[in-house]
């Protein structure tokens, strides 16, 4: 019987959440709990955003701005996980987030680059003709989105409560927001895992 990809995304999940449990088991940091639950809406949430990005990012050119996109979100992603797995609590921030940029910009730009031109193996699963949102003004947005969402992050973060559940809610939420592409079919079956991804988000935030 096969399973369908939406049922191994939700445990796929359910193992980035393991991932944080693990590290915290070493390193005995504030709010492992917590973390380990926004582990699971940021492995759903950011799936369609690093998709979306993969499959547009074009030749492998240093002058290809499709490339650089692409390294964006690999960093956030990888920063963002490694945030997950190594938090020392906001007080601890200042120290852990000069490495954390450096090691996931190296990362993002080393694995944005060194990825051949293939089409993304499930390019299919995407509408890849138009941007997922406002037509041509979507695709801007797209392209100039990465340091927007830095000081978007920045400016939420610096004016709400300082805490580790407005840091992670903040960083996911608009972080990985707007993908390039929407996904065909059923708009609630095909995003299903998007869609709780969300709702875990917000009963995080709600609850803490």
């Amino acid at each position: 019987m096969k399973i369908h990809q939406n049922y191994i995304v939700l445990a796929a999940s359910l193992g980035y959440s393991l991932l944080v449990l693990l590290a915290n088991i070493f390193l005995q940091a504030p709010d492992g709990v917590l973390r380990m639950g926004f582990a699971i809406p940021f492995f759903l949430i950011s799936r369609d955003m690093l998709a979306g990005a993969n499959i547009a990012k074009g030749p492998r050119r240093i002058t290809n701005l499709g490339r650089w996109i692409l390294a964006f979100y690999f960093a956030l992603f990888f920063g963002t996980f490694m945030l997950l797995a190594l938090w020392r609590g906001m007080s601890g921030l200042p120290g852990l987030l000069p490495p954390v940029t450096l090691g996931a910009a190296l990362f993002g730009v080393l694995l944005a680059f060194m990825s051949d031109g293939k089409p993304h193996p499930y390019a299919h699963h995407f509408e890849t003709g138009k941007p997922m949102l406002l037509g041509r003004f979507g695709l801007w947005l797209y392209y100039i989105a990465p340091p927007l969402k830095l000081v978007a992050i920045w400016y939420l973060v610096q004016n709400s409560p300082p805490t580790t559940a407005y840091f992670f809610f903040y960083l996911i939420l608009i972080g990985f927001a707007f993908p390039r592409f929407r996904r065909k079919g059923n708009f609630l079956w095909e995003n299903m895992p998007t869609l709780v991804g969300y709702g875990v988000l917000l009963a995080l935030i709600w609850f803490n």
